[in-house]
């Protein structure tokens, strides 16, 4: 695409006359493998055969031409890159809509342009695709390409006659409200932290002592389902933390009780005591309830998906004297009621909390009768389907389960409809709604159905998908759902999906999303899924998986070894290709194993007597696993699992992402047996904590560093100084972050640079310059004694990638990002030091890489983020 400047930069070239336009002679080629992530929507092209489009949850929207066979990325314009629901217009099958968390997207051209629609965002319609809330969100009405009805994650059902341009709420679910004097507190299934808590402002009441109060507490019911941790804290007006024990049991009792905290079920916040340890000495072992000015409740979990719920009444002080001679009511001092902060809204939240009345429930599907158009159903979460008879004017329920998640109505006769309700199966209808019957028979116990379809052959030929936990199901009937057989076993593409190859001869289906039928082919059926989305050409007997070039990998580190490229990948593990991507090999895991699957981090790769010599950073998905190290000394034919001197516990204090994750990994450049690792997260309840550890032997053991940084918040932020092996950096984020130096090898550190608190990453350059990336770069020729910023970005992105041409130390590259899931980000490069910069954006799929390697091999600037991509420069 030559010539091409991304609009994000167009007011920054206008204004700071420093970007040039890139003259693009080739486009970015793709150098990943599909597979080995979480698809969630499908749709095929009703009009042309053979054409197929899917979704993925961060990667944006796939086109394949060839029934399946190879998928490219077709992301331009698109403003979110997760893609949970996916419609094709029946009649004019050019135009797709993707429902994003963004909002609704549009592409009149088969996906080679998007246009978001407007007011479809999360703050105006919410007409978004939501994960979990929505599954087959967009409908077109067969006969008028400008009717579509659009199914919301807040309840409602939109209609637009318009193309999408506006839209009426023509449906509409009313959520179930709390008790106006109750407080919901939601952990859990508001985004995917693995924390989250609220703070409360207290005043200790008037006339009272501290003598006068035997504790603090609340009135609170639980929903029996528990956060794996909760605490509560609360601080003085001196900034003295004293927290609880763990009481994450209360959330187990579902009857309403009044809990009390004495001061023995407080001691010194540990973290604090561990920062503060002489001051801790003096200070007293239990707070003094009169200057108790703040509470805190945080709860911590280990999976993002689940939820726990927790309802306050009242907040009180539990008093034993008296007040100006009256004696305390009921002998507790109420600061305040649910009912005030609800009516207030002003209780602080972080992290994955949702607090107030039940989140609104989702309409998570929306079908519209080929042969009536006027006939339009929605699968609601509380209300089961609802039927519209006259184009969505009226609403009325129907007699089904009350959790709906799909309808199918059969193309040839709008009397058949096939409804699936999650555990409760599907159900059926000849007359067009008016009476069900259950047709489950045959299906598997606990199988939760996410979706039906009928074909438009045969209203007899029905097909469903579910899950039972992450295990996957498709089941099919030729008797109209009186019995139905399972067809779950898949056969893998080991070369297109290199990922799990121990478990390729004998897959099956996980977690599958998405079920479409090609109405020009109706034996033709394709799956979206988790991990490996397939394809069936015999009417679902036989499933062959179907993501050849769907890159879904999140890499996380790229390294250049002679002719191989190595790659890490979050989730899937690490890959060696031997062929400058063309294809690839899994080293490890060859199957699940769960003390390294999970999410493999940063790669350093030397060679020893004629082997390829790898180290890699691993987080183990299994909490029961902590960070760790894998090491290969033969090129990964074998490899070592290394925890020697690392923490034996997952540290959880000041970390990036809830818990520490060993990202870092620097080798001194001078000496491969000396290696840094970083470990996010703070010191606490005596536990040594994360931050920098040391290895003299290669990575065989480790042992942490007796001085730390002033933060141990960090991503990639570790680089040795190739000109000085003593002199070692570490990009710190957050609170105290900065760029922190040592040098003496790590015995000691200092800060040299504060201009900006969030450094991602950190490079030092052949001849030892250090670049530190902000939302600007920065840069010292004095090893960090003095800084030159060398970009004037206005954007607010975040610098991550970075990279420098050793054969060039003018010529750089930068890459910028959002920590959302936006299409905000680029890619530029410089060829004079950084006076000037060109925007090499292009057409990169997606926009927001990682990490930046330059090959200098072949020429090619290589991009990983979500995908994996490579530039002839």
């Amino acid at each position: 695409m030559p010539g091409y400047v991304s609009k994000q930069l167009t007011p920054l070239l206008l204004a700071l006359g420093l970007l040039a336009t890139a003259a693009i002679a080739d486009p970015w080629q793709p150098a990943g493998w599909g597979g080995g992530g979480f698809y969630w929507s499908c749709a095929f092209d009703p009009l042309t055969d053979g054409t197929i489009y899917m979704g993925g949850d961060v990667a944006g929207v796939y086109k394949s031409t060839d029934h399946g066979k190879n998928w490219h990325l077709i992301n331009h314009g698109l403003p979110d890159y997760g893609v949970f629901s996916l419609a094709v217009d029946p009649t004019h099958s050019q135009t797709v809509y993707a429902a994003t968390e963004e909002g609704l997207c549009k592409s009149v051209d088969g996906g080679d342009l998007w246009q978001l629609l407007p007011h479809t965002g999360p703050k105006d319609l919410r007409i978004t695709g939501e994960k979990d809330w929505s599954i087959r969100s967009i409908a077109v009405d067969p006969t008028d390409s400008n009717t579509l009805y659009a199914a919301s994650p807040a309840g409602k059902v939109y209609k637009s006659a318009d193309g999408g341009q506006t839209w009426k709420a023509v449906y509409e679910r009313k959520s179930a409200q709390e008790d106006p004097g109750v407080l919901r507190v939601q952990f859990g299934k508001a985004n995917d932290q693995y924390y989250g808590g609220i703070w409360l402002p207290l005043a200790f009441p008037a006339g009272f002592k501290s003598g006068d109060c035997a504790g603090f507490g609340f009135s609170f019911k639980g929903e029996q389902a528990e956060p794996r941790d909760c605490f509560l804290t609360l601080k003085t007006t001196g900034g003295v933390p004293y927290r609880s024990r763990n009481i994450h049991d209360l959330f187990k009792n579902d009857q309403w009780r009044d809990v009390v905290f004495t001061a023995g079920d407080f001691t010194i916040d540990p973290d604090y005591a561990k920062q503060n340890p002489d001051q801790a000495k003096t200070l007293p072992p239990a707070p003094d309830w009169s200057t108790v000015n703040r509470m805190d409740l945080v709860c911590v979990g280990s999976l993002p998906q689940e939820a726990s719920v927790g309802k306050f009444r009242k907040i009180f002080f539990a008093m034993t004297g008296t007040a100006d001679g009256q004696t305390a009511a009921g002998k507790k001092a109420v600061l305040v009621t649910a009912k005030d902060f609800a009516a207030s809204k002003s209780v602080p939240s972080y992290g994955n909390i949702h607090v107030g009345d039940l989140p609104s429930g989702s309409v998570y599907s929306v079908a519209v009768a080929a042969k009536a158009p006027s006939m339009v159903l929605a699968a609601t979460a509380d209300s089961g389907l609802v039927l519209s008879q006259d184009g969505g004017q009226a609403w009325s329920p129907l007699n089904t389960p009350s959790k709906a998640s799909c309808a199918s109505i059969a193309p040839g006769d709008p009397d058949i409809i096939y409804g699936s309700f999650f555990t409760d199966g599907v159900w059926k209808s000849t007359d067009r709604g008016r009476t069900w019957a259950h047709v489950s028979q045959g299906l598997g116990k606990d199988f939760s159905v996410t979706e039906v379809v009928v074909s438009p052959a045969n209203p007899q030929d029905v097909y469903a998908i579910g899950s039972v936990g992450w295990g996957g199901g498709f089941y099919l009937s030729h008797d109209g759902g009186q019995t139905w057989k399972n067809s779950s076993t898949l056969s893998a593409d080991p070369v297109g999906d290199p990922t799990l190859p121990a478990e390729a001869a004998n897959t099956g289906l996980s977690t599958p999303t998405n079920l479409a039928l090609n109405p020009l082919n109706p034996k033709e059926l394709f799956i979206s899924a988790n991990w490996r989305s397939c394809l069936s050409e015999d009417g679902g007997l036989t499933w062959n998986e179907s993501d050849r070039g769907a890159d879904i990998s999140v890499v996380y580190d790229i390294r250049f070894q002679g002719e191989k490229t190595y790659v890490s990948a979050m989730d899937e593990g690490t890959f060696v290709s031997s062929s400058n991507g063309k294809s690839w090999r899994q080293l490890w895991p060859l199957k699940w194993t769960p003390e390294i699957s999970g999410h493999n981090w940063r790669l350093a790769i030397t060679e020893t007597n004629g082997m390829d010599r790898i180290l890699c950073t691993c987080s183990p998905w299994d909490t029961k696993y902590p960070p760790r190290v894998i090491l290969s000394e033969d090129g990964g034919k074998t490899d070592t699992v290394v925890t020697t001197g690392l923490p034996g516990y997952i540290v959880q204090p000041n970390t990036m992402w809830g818990v520490g994750h060993s990202r870092a990994l620097a080798v001194d450049p001078n000496n491969p047996a000396v290696v840094y690792l970083g470990i996010d997260g703070d010191p606490s309840d005596g536990k040594s904590g994360g931050g920098i550890f040391k290895s003299v032997d290669g990575g065989h053991t480790w042992k942490q560093l007796e001085n730390q940084p002033g933060s141990r918040r960090m991503f990639f932020g570790l680089a040795v100084d190739p000109t000085d092996s003593n002199r070692v950096y570490w990009g710190a984020c957050g609170d105290k972050g900065g760029l922190y130096r040592s040098s003496d090898g790590g015995a000691t550190w200092k800060p040299v640079f504060a201009n900006e608190q969030w450094i991602f990453n950190v490079m030092v350059t052949p001849a030892g310059v250090v670049y530190c990336p902000g939302t600007n770069l920065w840069r010292s020729t004095d090893h960090g004694s003095t800084w030159k910023q060398i970009t004037k970005f206005t954007n607010g992105r975040q610098i991550i990638g970075l990279e420098v041409d050793p054969r060039d130390e003018k010529t750089l590259w930068i890459s910028t990002t959002t920590w959302d899931g936006s299409s905000n980000g680029g890619v530029y490069k410089t060829t004079d030091g950084g006076a000037t910069w060109q925007d090499i954006t292009g057409d990169l799929p997606y926009v927001k890489p990682l990490v930046l390697r330059f090959n200098p091999l072949t020429s090619e600037l290589w991009a990983g983020g979500v995908g994996l991509f490579r530039l002839k420069q």
